[in-house]
């Protein structure tokens, strides 16, 4: 048996023989049935991502390395070296106020990195989550960064 080939149709009068086969492959689309209405497709999984843990795990070696070495520096710098005694009345303003600053961030490390390393870990394993992971780990560094930016101001002004 032979299969029968459907006849093709014939052009409107108004158009083109080009226009013809694309007028029948597009066909407008059938008005949805409200009656029965298909159901949505379910939202795809956010996916776990096993790679989530490397930001906590760099931050948390990076803020022990970091803290050591940025309190011993920052602890010698705050005390000042005056050789008399007074070492309050050498400073220059700029290097008073980098202390000040400074002082601070030594005062904000426990809290603000202890915040942001336990937020960075405790955070859900999922993709969503990835760039509020960074986000804590940038938090968490935030004093780190803030003394190793004041000690050029420190150094230009003679502390």
């Amino acid at each position: 048996m032979t299969n029968p080939t459907p006849p093709e149709e014939a052009p409107a009068d108004n158009a083109s023989p080009e226009e013809a086969p694309t007028a029948l492959a597009n066909p407008a689309p059938a008005a949805p049935d409200l009656a029965n209405p298909e159901p949505a497709d379910p939202a795809p999984a956010d996916p776990v991502r096993l790679d989530g843990w490397i930001a906590p795990l760099i931050a948390t070696v990076g803020v022990a390395i970091l803290s050591y070495a940025v309190l011993a520096v920052s602890f010698h710098v705050v005390m000042g070296s005056g050789s008399d005694g007074d070492a309050h009345e050498t400073w220059s303003w700029g290097a008073g106020a980098a202390r000040n600053v400074m002082w601070g961030a030594i005062c904000a490390i426990p809290y603000v990195t202890l915040l942001g390393l336990v937020v960075a870990w405790a955070l859900p394993w999922r993709s969503r989550w990835t760039t509020a992971r960074r986000r804590a780990v940038a938090f968490a560094l935030l004093p780190h960064a803030v003394i190793v930016a004041d000690l050029l101001p420190l150094l230009a002004f003679g502390g």
